[in-house]
C-alpha cells in the first residue's frame, strides 16, 4: 500500500480510465477561473527568476491571514515547510497525535529524536483528551497536531488549544499545528490559532486541498518566533516557490467568489454526505469537519472493499495504515452531489 493511500497514476498505467478518485481531498470545484486566466495572460513569467524573497507572495497570504508577511515562510507545498522547521528546530523528543498525516513523523526520521505517539479516542469520536496530553506532552520538546486532523476530521476547539499552548509553553513545550484543512470549516477564521500571536506556536497551511492545486506545490508557515524563521531561512533552498506558483498565492487569495462558492458547498454537502452515509447499515461514518469523512467497515476488511471499489471505478483511501487504526478503516473524499450519488450507490452494492 502506498504511504498516502490511493494512487490514481498507477491505476491509469494499467489502462483504467474513467475513475472517480475519492481517495484525493480536493475541492471539486477545481482551479479557479481567475488563476486561470491570471497564468494564461503572463507566460513571460516563465523567463524570469521570482523574487527571492517572494515578498509579495507573503504579503497576500498576510492580508488574507491579517498577519504581517513578515510572520510567513513560503514553500514548495506544505511538506516542504514542514520538513524545514524540523530540521531547524531539531527537537529531541516529540510526540505526535495520531492517528494522522504519515508525513509528521517521516520528517522527524533525518535526524536522532525520541518520537512517541498520543492516540485518539475513537470511542470518543476521535476526541482529545487534553488533561492527559498536558501531563504528558510537558515532557516533550514538541507536540505535533493537526486541525482538523486527517484522516478522522475532528477538530480542537480554540479555547483549548490556548489552554493547551500555555500550559506547553510554561514547560517549554513547542506546539506544531497543521491547519491545512481548516478552511473548510465554517467561520475558519475566527478559529484558527494565529490571532493567539504566540511565539510557542508554528501553523502550517497550504493552498493544495480549498483552491484545488496539488499540482502547483505551494504551501505556508505562520508564526511569531522569528528566530526559528530565521533559522528556517538560512537553511532552505533558494527559489523553491516556482513562478506560476507565485503567481497563485496573489491572485486565489483575493477571489472572493471562488471563496464564498466553496464554502457553500462544502457545508451543505459534507452534512448531506454524512447523513446518507450514516443510513448504511454496513458501515459506520464519523462526522467530519473537513472535505473527507472517515468510515468503519463492519463486515468487510478494507482492502477488499477498496479493490472492490476500484472494480466499479471508485478509488478509495485504504486508512488501515494509519497508526491506531485497523482493516477496518477507510477514508472518503466528499465531491459534488452527482458524484457522491453514484459513490453511495455503488457502496452499497459493494457491501452486498
Amino acid at each position: 500500500m502506498d504511504l498516502h493511500g490511493g494512487n490514481i497514476y498507477k491505476l491509469l498505467r494499467k489502462g483504467e480510465r474513467n475513475i472517480l478518485d475519492y481517495s484525493s481531498n480536493i475541492n471539486p470545484l477545481g482551479v479557479p477561473e481567475s488563476l486561470k486566466k491570471c497564468i494564461s495572460e503572463n507566460f513571460e513569467i516563465l523567463e524570469k527568476y521570482p523574487d527571492i524573497n517572494y515578498t509579495e507572495l507573503r504579503e497576500s497570504i498576510g492580508e488574507y491571514n491579517k498577519i504581517s508577511g513578515d510572520n510567513i515562510l513560503v514553500g514548495n507545498g506544505a511538506t516542504e515547510i514542514l520538513f524545514l522547521y524540523m530540521k531547524a528546530l531539531k527537537p529531541k523528543k516529540v510526540i505526535i497525535v495520531s492517528p494522522t498525516f504519515a508525513e509528521y513523523e517521516r520528517s522527524l526520521q533525518t535526524f536522532d529524536v525520541d518520537i512517541d505517539f498520543f492516540p485518539l479516542d475513537e470511542k470518543e469520536e476521535f476526541k482529545l483528551d487534553f488533561e492527559k496530553l498536558k501531563v504528558k506532552g510537558k515532557d516533550y520538546d514538541l507536540v505535533v497536531l493537526c486541525n482538523p486532523n486527517n484522516p478522522t476530521g475532528s477538530f480542537i476547539r480554540k479555547n483549548e488549544l490556548l489552554d493547551l499552548n500555555n500550559y506547553l509553553e510554561n514547560h517549554k513545550t513547542k506546539l506544531f499545528i497543521d491547519e491545512c484543512f481548516i478552511e473548510f470549516i465554517n467561520d475558519w477564521e475566527n478559529k484558527t490559532v494565529i490571532d493567539f500571536k504566540s511565539e510557542n506556536i508554528f501553523i502550517l497551511r497550504a493552498l493544495t486541498k480549498f483552491f484545488a492545486l496539488p499540482g502547483i506545490r505551494l504551501g505556508y508557515g505562520m508564526t511569531y518566533d522569528f528566530d526559528i524563521i530565521k533559522k528556517i531561512e538560512k537553511i532552505r533552498e533558494p527559489w523553491s516557490v516556482n513562478a506560476f506558483a507565485d503567481l497563485a498565492g496573489k491572485v486565489i487569495l483575493k477571489d472572493k467568489k471562488y471563496i464564498s462558492e466553496t464554502k457553500e458547498w462544502i457545508l451543505g454537502e459534507k452534512t448531506w454526505f454524512y447523513q446518507q452515509l450514516s443510513r448504511i447499515e454496513k458501515i459506520k461514518p464519523y462526522k467530519s469537519n473537513s472535505n473527507f469523512i472517515l468510515v468503519k467497515l463492519k463486515t468487510m476488511n478494507s482492502e477488499k472493499f477498496c479493490n472492490l471499489m476500484i472494480e466499479k471505478g471508485v478509488l478509495v483511501r485504504n486508512a488501515s495504515n494509519f497508526r491506531f487504526l485497523d482493516d477496518k478503516y477507510v477514508r472518503f473524499a466528499i465531491k459534488d452531489r452527482i458524484k457522491n450519488k453514484q459513490v453511495l450507490k455503488i457502496i452499497k452494492e459493494v457491501l452486498k
